[in-house]
């Protein structure tokens, strides 16, 4: 298939390369060149053929980012026909939409409309039929000729978008300024959305708090096409989540960590909206802007309206099926007439829900049903009535991928227009939001490669890619763009990694919001059918760093933990030991230690680890039931990915708890799969009534995943209580 596609660019380029040293077509228009630059193709905003040939030469890499873009036409000839379509000042009382337009249609050049149309067969049948490339230049002008009618441009109401105030109108004085407050904690806010989200408000200057607090779709500045389907959104929406769309929509960090199953439907809509929103704002300016400069004479009027690239939103997610229920939401909010490459994207991206996942959690079936491929990316091309699938990055609006397929597109460049393979993350140097879906899932994978993708954001692109410096905003050019920048991370949980994320890269002047929810505590869930009492043990060793705290663990877990195993003379006590690891490290340092320590020879272990085999997970399952293996070692991303429901589970130990809550609840619920043959073997123990065996081991650096455990409310007392470092709950 590579070949296949280099084979293609490679007649692509020949074809485009003649076509320039035919040289292009004569101007019919009085347009300074610099200008119809701008209006040559309302895709590109001044991105001239070359930079197509390169992007489609950087997209090979992979059939997801491949690009299949037609050519522009020429840049003149458009602004010609432009010039031709505009209604002089006489005809201004004239209806402001007309859907059908009068002549000059006819007089593009036919080439390029073949040039457009491309010759590849597989291309023709993945377009929309009846697509005409003369009628969607003609839709391309006629956005022009519309779309000052749209929204008002009213000084006021202009004033009032939190779109125009965060980009548009910002100060050079005012953003430096905020830049300075950052180095300090700024301003800080607690309040609560509901009836249990704790809302932290950080602000860096007076304005990035806005006392507007409406969440209708009037009060948060849609774009007029956007209003029908947002006040319909708005009207399902619950409070916390109108809270979250308000927040969005006034461009200041957002980190969610209520996400969960039954609200993550609403949140892929608020995202949706807010990013049609932006884009479709975007877009309309420059338009507007083109307008004016074609019709103005001054030679000194500028307008500061674009970045670097194309590019504005990137959205990261974690498996392809998350990425077509995004996508989908993005069409079902849009409604475009016309969808390019859709057939393609659905057979390459999706497939149906596995029936065997129907005895799976909840949480399991959102995230792997369906096509749950973890090396993807994609670009989305706005048009005023189209979405274009797979277009180049450097052609797309929104660019929607997984880390681990970011990544590896950054680090190969995609193929140069020399043949060289080299970095290239030019295409990210103008992204003005972020969104990271189910960021818990994305850190199971590899966090890595978000903190990689977050690392190349904004950064002064190598090439100009056809960019207007004319019409590039200051503070791009000032490389000030990643503080203006809008992330939104949605997760079910925070953890100390997607805090540290937003510690280094979240650096938006408008200030960041952080809700996190109010927990009960999972430890209470404990399945009703379990038949005998499992008192939960909590012990807590001291350590001095997060740095230093794997080694204490390890160290305590030794002495303690483990010694007791080892002393026990009765082996039958030591049967059904699980030891959950929550990482890797930790996994492969007590697996190494059990192999070759002196004082563990004596224990029979087994071990599962998200990289076992079938046959090993198999045979380590069927020696722990069957009691050949008295101890088993369980990672926690095995547990993730696989969920496995373990039988013969009599002692559950952790080594450190779970950063899913979850987890813990269904490791709980293990202790009774056996519940006839347990109750027997618990009530043989010592002591009159048999309990369930459960340890965890904690340190004050588990803050965090240990409130989701125990609550709120208790996990002061354990991380701080100085009177025992053993806390038992019954």
């Amino acid at each position: 298939m590579a070949s296949h596609f280099k084979q293609r660019r490679s007649a692509g380029v020949s074809k485009k390369r003649s076509h320039q040293r035919r040289g292009p077509a004569e101007p019919t228009s009085t347009f300074n060149p610099s200008r119809t630059q701008d209006v040559g193709d309302e895709a590109d905003y001044g991105t001239d053929d070359q930079d197509d040939l390169e992007e489609n030469a950087s997209s090979i890499e992979d059939q997801q980012a491949s690009s299949e873009d037609e050519a522009t036409p020429p840049a003149h000839a458009y602004a010609s026909l432009l010039c031709a379509l505009k209604p002089s000042n006489i005809d201004r009382d004239r209806p402001a939409k007309r859907r059908k337009l009068e002549n000059g249609v006819t007089g593009v050049d036919s080439g390029a409309q073949r040039q457009r149309m491309g010759s590849d067969p597989q291309t023709k049948e993945e377009t929309i039929v009846g697509t005409n490339e003369a009628a969607a230049l003609a839709e391309e002008v006629e956005d022009e000729l519309e779309v000052d009618e749209e929204d008002s441009d009213d000084e006021t109401f202009v004033l009032q978008d939190p779109f125009e105030k965060h980009y548009a109108s910002v100060a050079e004085a005012e953003l430096t300024a905020a830049i300075e407050n950052q180095s300090g904690t700024g301003t800080m806010s607690r309040t609560i959305v509901g009836n249990h989200v704790r809302k932290i408000r950080t602000s860096y200057n007076c304005d990035s708090a806005p006392s507007n607090s409406e969440t209708t779709a009037k009060g948060t500045k849609l774009k007029q096409r956007l209003a029908k389907v947002g006040k319909a959104l708005t009207d399902t929406l619950q409070l916390e989540e109108l809270d979250v769309l308000h927040e969005s929509l006034n461009y200041q960090d957002i980190i969610y960590g209520c996400r969960s199953v039954q609200n993550s439907g609403a949140l892929r809509d608020v995202s949706a909206l807010h990013t049609l929103n932006h884009i479709f704002k975007t877009r309309d300016k420059v338009l507007k802007n083109n307008a004016r400069l074609a019709q103005e004479t001054a030679a000194d009027t500028e307008y500061r309206d674009q970045g670097f690239t194309r590019p504005k939103v990137l959205v990261l997610i974690p498996t392809k099926q998350a990425c077509v229920r995004f996508i989908d939401t993005i069409v079902k909010l849009s409604e475009p007439d016309q969808q390019e490459n859709r057939n393609r994207f659905m057979d390459t991206f999706s497939l149906p829900e596995d029936d065997t996942f129907q005895n799976k959690p909840e949480d399991f079936r959102e995230l792997f049903s369906g096509n749950h491929e973890e090396d993807f990316r994609v670009g989305l091309k706005f048009t005023r009535k189209t979405i274009k699938f797979f277009s180049g990055f450097y052609n797309s609006d929104i660019i929607l991928g997984s880390p681990l397929g970011l990544m590896r597109t950054i680090t190969t460049g995609g193929g140069k227009k020399d043949g060289k393979k080299g970095h290239d993350a030019d295409f990210l140097s103008s992204i003005e939001i972020v969104i990271v879906d189910h960021a818990n899932a994305l850190e199971m994978q590899n966090w890595q490669h978000v903190d990689y993708v977050f690392s190349q954001l904004n950064q002064l692109p190598k090439e100009s890619h056809g960019c207007d410096f004319a019409r590039a905003r200051n503070w791009y050019l000032d490389g000030k763009a990643k503080y203006l920048r809008q992330t939104i991370i949605l997760s079910d949980y925070i953890t100390p990694s997607i805090s540290a994320l937003a510690s280094t890269y979240l650096l938006n002047v408008a200030g960041r919001i952080k809700y996190t929810p109010t927990y009960p505590g999972t430890m209470l869930n404990v399945s009703p059918s379990i038949p005998f009492p499992i008192t939960q043990s909590f012990l807590r060793f001291e350590s001095s760093s997060p740095q230093t705290d794997s080694d204490a663990r390890f160290k305590f877990f030794f002495s303690t933990i483990l010694t007791s195993l080892l002393r026990s003379s009765n082996k039958a006590v030591n049967k059904g030991t699980i030891i959950f690891v929550p990482t890797y490290l930790d996994f492969v340092r007590l697996r190494n230690h059990f192999s070759t320590a002196a004082e563990t020879t004596s224990l029979s272990f087994g071990t599962i680890s998200e990289y076992s085999t079938k046959g090993e997970v198999a045979r380590a399952r069927s020696h722990f039931l069957s009691g050949r293996h008295s101890v088993l070692l369980y990672s926690e991303r095995a547990h993730h990915y696989f969920r496995y429901k373990l039988r013969g589970v009599r002692r559950l130990i952790f080594y450190g708890v779970p950063e899913n809550p979850i987890f813990w609840t269904e490791m709980v619920d293990a202790l009774g799969e056996n519940a006839q043959s347990d109750l027997e073997w618990a009530q043989n123990q010592k002591g009159k009534q048999g309990k369930g065996f459960l340890r965890a081991l904690f340190s004050k650096w588990d803050f965090m995943k240990l409130e989701r455990i125990v609550g709120t409310e208790r996990v002061k007392r354990l991380v701080s209580e100085r009177e025992g470092d053993v806390f038992d709950f019954v």
